[in-house]
């Protein structure tokens, strides 16, 4: 069988050990830099593992592994950062081991939670997890250093190392400087400027009317949860099939279910002038631009959001319609790769606003009731492996200071994880469950008819 990757030869190259290669921080990194001030702003990843955990041959695969990769300590000079190898202190930064009875979604939480020791800078914490037949192995990371692109490159070295050693890759990753303004320029990517500007003018006029969580000490108490929900075998298929019957996409689904659910279970409180209701959405921008970007190894994201009227919420079919001529314009106009402009917006106020006045900031010009971060994996490296060993593939994504909540939906053969984690000062326990609940028995309506 040929072996599938998602990670291009131009990523990595040959270069001393140390790894040593600096990058410019681009705008979105910059910006998550100053939310990590605000809150841990964490990712996680983990792998599901068919058989016994081997912690020593674990421990070994991630050393070897963050060794050829050319990651470890990391520092930031400036509007400058750079990797080196750990070395020496590699025991110091070792895979953690969880307790056997650790429930795996507080683990997540807690890792979501526990912000990085500036004094040690590495930005990669690993642990693992045992359980009857099968273990978890994955890590958390701060979000800035990379994106899934990235992360996936890591998680591949680190689990091939366990079980297809001979697939290994001994080159470092090459970071190198990748400003968004020469990325995704209007007018060298032939988008039509003045209508890409007219869309993100309208998309500003939309975040006026929509409905805002008004407790002002909402991420003051910030604490992130996470709820996993178990969607059926084959629902993506599934879901899939309805997508291209109805003409929309499968994020379009995702997004019209996260608004629904939104809707009545977030507190987001609507005013005479704020009726309608805002869910976004995370775009990668690397086959966006008209250079190659496969090369780069620091994160390259945009976002995007729909808002919704109160009777188009009450009707799927016109939801789902909606949603889905918005997220076509944005195609079409080029909203996702305009936000850099957004985030510059956000970087400025963050460096003139105290903490509590870049909070309000956020809470006014941008206030989402939820976001979807969508990943398909079939393309990947994971699908060689998918069930012999690897058995589930299952990310949690932080949810910041534009939205109390996040929904990541990771595809992987014919089964879809779908992980949210939410602000428990807006969200309960049980109301979250229930949210959650609400979303996957939309998919499975959707999917009935496809199955």
């Amino acid at each position: 069988m040929e072996f599938l990757t998602d990670v291009p030869q131009q990523l990595r190259r040959q270069s001393t050990s140390d790894g040593t290669d600096s990058a410019k921080l681009n705008v979105f990194q910059r910006l998550i830099r100053q939310w990590d001030t605000l809150h841990p702003y964490n990712v996680v990843q983990m792998v599901k593992v068919r058989g016994s955990l081997d912690v020593e041959a674990l421990r070994n695969a991630w050393h070897d592994a963050m060794q050829s990769l050319g990651l470890g300590l990391v520092s930031v000079t400036g509007a400058s950062y750079r990797f080196s190898c750990l070395n020496g202190q590699a025991i110091y930064h070792n895979v953690r081991l969880c307790p056997r009875e650790t429930i795996l979604e507080d683990w997540i939480a807690e890792e979501l939670n526990r912000p990085f020791d500036a004094s040690e800078t590495v930005p990669f914490r690993p642990f693992a997890l045992a359980g009857e037949d099968h273990f978890w192995m994955g890590f958390s990371y701060q979000h800035w250093v990379t994106d899934n692109s990235g992360v996936r490159l890591v998680m591949r070295e680190w689990f091939v190392r366990m079980f297809d050693p001979a697939a290994a890759d001994q080159r470092p990753v090459r970071l190198r400087s990748a400003r968004y303004v020469s990325l995704f320029n209007p007018l060298r990517s032939g988008w039509h400027a003045g209508e890409a500007l007219l869309s993100s003018l309208r998309w500003q006029c939309q975040l006026r009317r929509v409905r805002r969580i008004e407790n002002p000490q909402d991420f003051a108490k910030l604490s992130v949860r996470c709820h996993i929900m178990h969607p059926p075998e084959g629902l993506i298929d599934a879901l899939c099939r309805a997508a291209r019957a109805r003409k929309v996409t499968v994020n379009d689904l995702f997004m019209a279910a996260l608004a629904e659910a939104c809707d009545k279970y977030v507190p987001v409180e609507r005013r005479y002038h704020r009726r309608e209701l805002a869910v976004g959405t995370i775009v990668d921008l690397r086959s966006k631009s008209d250079r190659t970007l496969e090369d780069v190894f620091s994160p390259l994201l945009g976002f995007a959001s729909v808002s919704c009227r109160p009777a188009t919420l009450a009707n799927w079919d016109k939801l789902l319609g909606a949603i889905a001529f918005q997220t076509r314009r944005q195609k079409r106009t080029g909203v996702p790769q305009y936000s850099w402009l957004r985030m510059l917006a956000g970087l400025a106020a963050g460096k003139m606003l105290s903490r509590e006045e870049i909070l309000t900031f956020y809470r006014k010009r941008v206030s989402l009731a939820g976001a979807c971060t969508n990943v398909n994996l079939n393309r990947s490296w994971a699908l060689r492996y998918h069930l012999n060993p690897l058995l589930e593939y299952v990310r949690a994504a932080p949810t910041g200071p534009i939205t109390p909540l996040v929904i990541a939906a990771t595809t992987l053969g014919h089964r879809l994880s779908l992980t949210l984690t939410y602000r428990a000062a807006i969200l309960t326990e049980d109301r979250a469950a229930a949210l959650g609940a609400m979303i996957l028995n939309r998919l499975g309506k959707v999917a009935a008819a496809f199955v």
